[in-house]
């Protein structure tokens, strides 16, 4: 099935201007569901993005006919060394290993190019360094007085290091100022662990209507683009069906060209928007090896919502329909479902209320779960995660028996090795391990 959104992207003298954005669709909605008793996968070998593109770029020699490393009857040739890797136990389940606690209501936890530190940024301002469990005395960076921070929606909420941060020093943060305005700000580190407020720049302002719904996550795709997700404002979600605004959507600027960035050729209204119809998208995930997004969207009335969408110009335009419509069903009276994408996973309110996603795990200590995004709920305490394959959400898993201690999570996230950590708003940080 394909799906088209024609949408209306300026007015002129002779009417309205309008785009169609259509997705080839032959992906379905899940309701989550995990049986009573869980299989857990057996161990795989996991895939990085590095092995990905080596893969996509190989050659096949195994037909040439240079005979240079074949050897002769009198000359063996050169052969090539092996390596054997341990067969793992069992995989039994997960553990949380509590790194340090303390902090003041973190809200991310992340990593940066050319360090082994990790970053907790705090709602109320703070960036924090972890070094192999202890925090160092001083914060990296302190922007408590730059922003407005009295409600749990409001604050510095987002961070990202830019994929050459060991060579440029170049991260961005994104807050709510006095004005509830929500800004994305670039700034240059003096060294890979210090930074400063005396030199900053503002890229982007957006205007808010109320204080709620900020969103907030900010990462870098492969493709070296920056991606921003913006709530809807909390003002009754009709900002996420206008696209002449950026509210209830993810942009995506190209920081490394342009005053102060360049608008790439592939968002679809020559504007920053890249999709849309988000009510809350508070925390995302990009996947570099199959080249997905998984947007964990917050709902309103009956649904939580895990989107997923392709990188790049294939998912560019995707309207995913809040407020006309909220999961599979219609929140506005008289709404055509089948204009909008469905998201790929839905669960409702009896089980929870506000999604936490999350990560697509990459690293190489439980390759079990190689692919599996992981999501969380704030109200629920719950910890989830799937493989999405082919259009299809597979490999359901509950953790949250196993992963109880962690409470109530605020963001997951990797360190430089892609293996997964989480905070919660007890000022907790937890690497999620193995068990067997």
């Amino acid at each position: 099935m394909t799906r088209c959104s024609r949408v209306a992207t300026g007015v002129g003298f002779v009417g309205l201007l309008f785009l169609s954005a259509c997705v080839a669709d032959d992906s379905e909605t899940t309701t989550f569901s995990a049986s009573d008793e869980q299989v857990l996968p057996a161990a795989t070998s996991p895939t990085t993005a590095a092995e990905s593109e080596s893969e996509s770029d190989s050659v096949d020699i195994t037909d040439s006919d240079d005979e240079s490393n074949s050897g002769t009857d009198d000359e063996p040739g050169e052969v090539e060394a092996t390596t054997t890797t341990e067969p793992l136990d069992p995989l039994l389940g997960l553990a949380s290993e509590l790194i340090t606690d303390g902090f003041d209501q973190p809200i991310l936890v992340t990593s940066a190019p050319g360090t082994d530190a990790m970053f907790v940024v705090e709602r109320k301002g703070l960036i924090k360094i972890v070094t192999d469990g202890q925090v160092a005395p001083e914060p990296f960076l302190d922007l408590s007085s730059n922003l407005l921070s009295n409600s749990i929606e409001q604050g510095l909420l987002g961070l990202a290091f830019h994929p050459e941060y060991a060579k440029n020093g170049r991260f961005f943060a994104y807050w709510t100022n006095e004005d509830l305005s929500s800004n994305l700000v670039e700034f240059s580190a003096k060294d890979p662990t210090t930074a400063s407020t005396d030199d900053f720049k503002v890229l982007l302002r957006i205007e808010q209507p109320a204080e709620r719904h900020n969103a907030g996550m900010i990462a870098f795709g492969p493709e070296g683009l920056l991606y921003l997700s913006l709530g809807d404002g909390g003002s009754g979600g009709e900002p996420a069906q206008d696209t002449s605004n950026l509210l209830g959507s993810i942009v995506r600027v190209d920081v490394d060209n342009g005053d102060p960035y360049a608008i790439p050729d592939t968002n679809p209204m020559d504007t920053e928007m890249w999709v849309y119809g988000l009510r809350n998208p508070w925390r995302f995930a990009i996947d570099p090896v199959e080249e997905l997004v998984y947007i964990g969207d917050v709902g309103q009335d009956v649904y939580e919502e895990i989107n997923i969408v392709p990188l790049g110009a294939e998912g560019a335009g995707t309207n995913f329909g809040w407020s006309q419509v909220e999961g599979t069903e219609c929140f506005r009276s008289g709404c055509n479902i089948d204009d909008f994408t469905a998201p790929a996973l839905q669960y409702t309110h009896d089980e929870g209320c506000s999604v936490s996603g999350g990560v697509v795990y990459r690293g190489s200590v439980i390759p079990e779960l190689n692919g599996h995004f992981f999501y969380a709920d704030w109200c629920g305490d719950l910890i989830r995660s799937f493989r999405y394959d082919n259009g299809k959400v597979v490999d359901q898993l509950d953790w949250t028996e196993d992963l109880g201690a962690l409470g109530q999570v605020t963001s997951f996230g990797t360190d430089h090795d892609n293996e997964m950590y989480a905070v919660n708003w007890d000022g907790e940080l937890h690497k999620i391990a193995a068990s067997r």
